[in-house]
This record gives structure tokens, C-alpha cells and sequence, in this order.
């Protein structure tokens, strides 16, 4: 990658495909709800990363099409369930991302925003133990807002003025675009960008841009 640019005075980072994959154990919850309601049907691990980076509903929307106008319980016993072995289990982090972003703490500001839920954001502070490094953090959970509005009120909110968004789809692509910030493709991630960003390959790559 060339040379960093001097300058960016807060590092904003998606969760999803970017930070950690919890796709198997979300994918084991929804199983088990859909299941418990007596629907014969089973999301995969695969799935869940095609459409992460999207609210919950829209999430339930596209991988289970239909279903949810004749089940109104749907949503809340998927949720149900997916906060339990999400709680239990956690998800994986990416070779590097625990150790890189207290190394990055040190000279940066460092945020997390995501379209999951509140829940979701907890139990991920909770495993990834980043909490005393972080400046701030929102999801769509807490504040219903779309992520390009999540990222526009933590820069104005925090006075920043040269912020990147680092995420792993074109949807996080968008964004920070409409928010007016630089962004960072996580190729390691799930999906790839609408353009052609500045990308690393690995955490470690990122690292090395940033640091």
C-alpha cells in the first residue's frame, strides 16, 4: 500500500466482516427459532455473511422471504435465539484485530459503528474487551439511524475532521462516502466495494498503512 496520509484524527470501524465473524453462531440461533416455530427451514453461516452489514429485519427480509407476514413472532424469536448463542459462543476475530487496535488506540481515536442490534454491540465489547480503548460507538440498535447518519452525528458530535470509515462492503462503502468521510476496504471481509477505494488485505496490512 503507499504511503498512510497524516491526518486522520478518528478511526471508525464496522464490526461485521471486519473486526470478527459471528455468522456461525447467529446462523445456529436463527436455526434453533425457526425450529421452535415449526418452520422447515435452516439459514447457513454463508448466508448470514451475504447479508451482513444490514439491519436485523432487512436481514430476516431477504434470507427468509415472505415467512414473516404469516408468523408475526418471527422476528422476535430469531432475535431471541441469536442473542442467546451469540451471548454463549461470541464470534471469531480476525488474525490481528485485537492486538492492532490497542496498538492503533495509542495514536488514534478509534469508533465502532454497525447496523447490528444493541445487544449485539454489547456482547461484542464484551469479548473483544475494547472497551476502555474506544472514544464512542453506535449501531443501528441504539440509535435506528441508517449507518451514513450514524457516521455523520459521531463526526459532528466528536468535532472531527478527517475521520475514515474501515469496512468490509460496498454498503459501508456508501456511507462513509454520504458522510462525507474517507473509507478503507476490509478485503478480508465478506464483501467487496462499489468503487475502487484504498484496501488492505489483511488487518495486519491495515496496520502497517495506519500506523
Amino acid at each position: 500500500m503507499p504511503t498512510p496520509p497524516k491526518g486522520f484524527d478518528a478511526l471508525i470501524f464496522d464490526i461485521d466482516g471486519t473486526l470478527w465473524n459471528a455468522s456461525p453462531a447467529s446462523a445456529k440461533g436463527w436455526n434453533i427459532g425457526l425450529k421452535k416455530l415449526g418452520i422447515n427451514r435452516e439459514v447457513s453461516s454463508a448466508q448470514i455473511e451475504k447479508v451482513a452489514g444490514n439491519p436485523f429485519e432487512k436481514c430476516v427480509d431477504i434470507l427468509l422471504p415472505g415467512i414473516r407476514a404469516n408468523i408475526p413472532k418471527l422476528f422476535n424469536t430469531l432475535n431471541k435465539y441469536e442473542t442467546e448463542v451469540v451471548r454463549a459462543e461470541g464470534g471469531e476475530f480476525f488474525d490481528g484485530v485485537l492486538e492492532g487496535i490497542q496498538h492503533l488506540a495509542k495514536r488514534h481515536k478509534i469508533f465502532l459503528v454497525s447496523n447490528c442490534q444493541e445487544w449485539y454491540m454489547g456482547h461484542f465489547l464484551d469479548f473483544s474487551n475494547l472497551r476502555p480503548v474506544l472514544a464512542g460507538f453506535d449501531c443501528h440498535g441504539l440509535s435506528g439511524l441508517p449507518k451514513h447518519d450514524m457516521l455523520r452525528n459521531l463526526k459532528d458530535n466528536h468535532s472531527l475532521s478527517s475521520p475514515v470509515y474501515i469496512g468490509d462492503t460496498a454498503g459501508d462503502e456508501t456511507a462513509a462516502n454520504r458522510a462525507g468521510m474517507a473509507f478503507i476496504h476490509a478485503a478480508w471481509g465478506f464483501g467487496t466495494p462499489a468503487g475502487t477505494p484504498k484496501a488492505a488485505n489483511t488487518f495486519k496490512e491495515l496496520l502497517d498503512y495506519l500506523s
